[in-house]
């Protein structure tokens, strides 16, 4: 009768195993919701374009030059203003500003002026009709207001890159608002 009373309850040691155990699956369970929330591959996606986009400022203010983004709804390309000849063209041998193209799945779309702006695919352009860019980024470093919007296909998810006329980039991921 002794042995079977003793065995009849946990022991204050086998709860504490069983509670820590919990905890450890519950954190791991909010790390994982956290790591697994987000469209990661998206966010680096907007991150890059803000950098670039905020990298080609600088350099539009150090050279003096003006800087076009050209956009379509599978990548961007960067153009330089000549005004020797009057006209923009492509950037090339600059390994910031070379041509990208979003990774499968992820199209772009862009707003200027709060109107969505129809893209057509890129071209390398003719003498009649030279490439120009959707946003400029003037050599005094202010910019042509616009948002730019990367979209998952088949879901909702969405991050929006934002250009402030006084030269600002900002990434906001769905329904964020910008700061004012």
């Amino acid at each position: 009768m002794g042995a079977a009373s003793r065995a009849s309850g946990f022991t204050l040691l086998e709860v504490l195993v069983v509670v820590i155990i919990i905890g450890i699956i519950t954190s791991m369970a909010v790390v994982s919701t956290r790591v697994l929330g987000g469209d990661h591959e998206m966010d680096q996606e907007a991150k890059r374009l803000q950098a670039v986009l905020g990298q080609s400022r600088e350099d539009a203010m150090l050279e003096g030059r003006d800087v076009g983004l050209r956009i379509d709804s599978t990548g961007y390309d960067f153009l330089r203003y000549e005004p020797r000849n009057e006209r923009w063209d492509l950037v090339n041998g600059d390994p910031l500003l070379r041509e990208r193209t979003l990774p499968d799945g992820l199209r772009a779309r862009l707003w200027l002026e709060s109107r969505e702006i129809v893209l057509t695919p890129r071209s390398a352009g003719t003498d009649e009709r030279p490439p120009t860019p959707q946003v400029i980024v003037f050599a005094s470093g202010d910019v042509v207001p616009f948002e730019v919007r990367l979209e998952r296909e088949g879901t909702e998810e969405t991050r929006r890159i934002a250009g402030r006329v006084e030269g600002t980039f900002e990434v906001l991921a769905n329904d964020d608002e910008p700061a004012r």
